[in-house]
């Protein structure tokens, strides 16, 4: 079937499903920065892997330090930092696909300034980054996907670390700088989109707290501290924290003598990826579930895997969840349409991988999108309105 005429079919089956079911997101792979295709472990590339830690692949090989990765709210292509060309300070960013093809320099930068930690607006309009450099101490700018009509937003008081934009575009959120010199003391601050209102949300005075990431539903924050609150971080090392989006109920996830930083939310809020190990130099990517239960270890290097990103693969709406069936096959089954249970579903699913991908499977047709690494799959019934959707672990090429 064509293309066109199946995205019709998908559409009014999206219809079909009942008024309580929502527009979703798959849980895709994982970006992370990692020094460890440089020998002397001082530029770093851009990697990805499933969220098991399987299939690790390097994006970037270029030697102008990669990192700051961002995933585009479709999962499409990846924002990220690189070093200028030629120079040995001050960064650019640029833009490539899920796959690491199509490298694109967005930014120029006049000489001594930089532009940096990159985010996509939740619509995909726009980028957020931080312009930093003499005269500017650090602001937020927005610009174009293709870097055109970079903007300054605001220039809050200090330097601002980590700009992003809440799911619903009303509210700025970021690192502040509160120490007098240097950079010893941080808080997290948010600013209402029309630059009215500046709001602290988390300041512990002397402590670095920072790295703060919306949660998908905009409720909730995660963050980074290196504060000994009540007894709960006597080593006074980076800690994961969550806290509501209005600074309330914070609460420390992490309780360990490591190094813990640079939470990053799975696309479905159940689960956070971040950065652990024995100092800022030496640190793994790690899993847990929102609620601070460790799951995971991901990567196991002596040097440095982190600033990790999560790629939200957009699901169509379904109104049941069936799960996983195995390891390296259909993965997150869904259903929607009347009488279509999840064993069918499911059956459905491992008929179609298992009899080698076909097209079309016991009168479904097959739409599949490579996310760069990670396979989506709708099975559309035309008569009967149902759909299957699932995922599965493409092999590398």
């Amino acid at each position: 079937m064509k293309a066109r005429n199946l995205a019709a079919f998908v559409a009014g089956i999206v219809l079909a499903v009942p008024a309580s079911a929502q527009a979703d997101v798959f849980n895709g792979r994982i970006s992370f920065s990692s020094f460890r295709a440089d020998p002397l472990s001082r530029t770093g590339d851009i990697f990805t892997m499933n969220s098991d830690g399987t299939d690790l692949r390097q994006l970037t090989t270029n030697p102008e330090d990669d990192a700051q990765s961002d995933w585009a709210p479709d999962g499409r292509d990846i924002a990220y930092r690189i070093r200028k060309p030629g120079q040995t300070s001050n960064f650019e960013v640029a833009l490539m696909t899920a796959a690491g093809a199509g490298i694109t320099r967005l930014t120029f930068t006049p000489e001594r300034q930089a532009s940096s930690q990159p985010t996509w607006y939740p619509d995909r309009s726009r980028l957020l980054f931080r312009r930093s450099g003499p005269g500017l101490v650090s602001s937020l700018w927005t610009m174009g996907l293709l870097g055109e009509n970079p903007t300054l937003l605001f220039d809050p008081p200090g330097a601002q670390f980590y700009p992003t934009i809440s799911p619903d575009m009303s509210t700025f959120l970021f690192t502040t700088t509160t120490s007098p010199t240097g950079d010893t003391d941080r808080a997290i601050e948010t600013l209402s989109a029309d630059g009215s209102t500046l709001t602290r949300l988390f300041d512990v005075p002397g402590e670095f707290d920072s790295g703060p990431a919306w949660s998908p539903d905009g409720t909730r924050i995660g963050f980074e501290s290196t504060a000994d609150v009540a007894g709960g971080n006597p080593e006074g090392d980076g800690e994961i924290w969550v806290m509501d989006a209005d600074g309330g109920n914070p609460t420390q996830l992490t309780h360990n003598a490591l190094h813990d930083e640079g939470a990053a939310w799975s696309p479905d809020g159940t689960m956070l990826a971040y950065s652990s190990g024995a100092d800022n130099s030496h640190v793994d990517i790690n899993v847990m579930t929102a609620e601070g239960v460790h799951l995971r270890q991901l990567t196991d290097y002596e040097g440095r895997d982190e600033s990790p990103d999560w790629q939200p693969i957009p699901a169509p709406d379904t109104d049941r969840r069936c799960g996983d069936i195995v390891a390296d096959g259909p993965m997150d089954v869904r259903a929607a349409g009347r009488k279509l249970r999840c064993g069918k579903a499911r059956r459905l699913a491992m008929k179609w991988w298992r009899r080698g991908r076909s097209d079309r499977v016991r009168g479904y047709d097959v739409a599949t999108e490579d996310f760069g690494g990670v396979m989506r799959v709708l099975l559309v019934h035309r008569r009967k309105h149902r759909l299957v959707a699932f995922t599965f672990k493409a092999p590398a090429a």
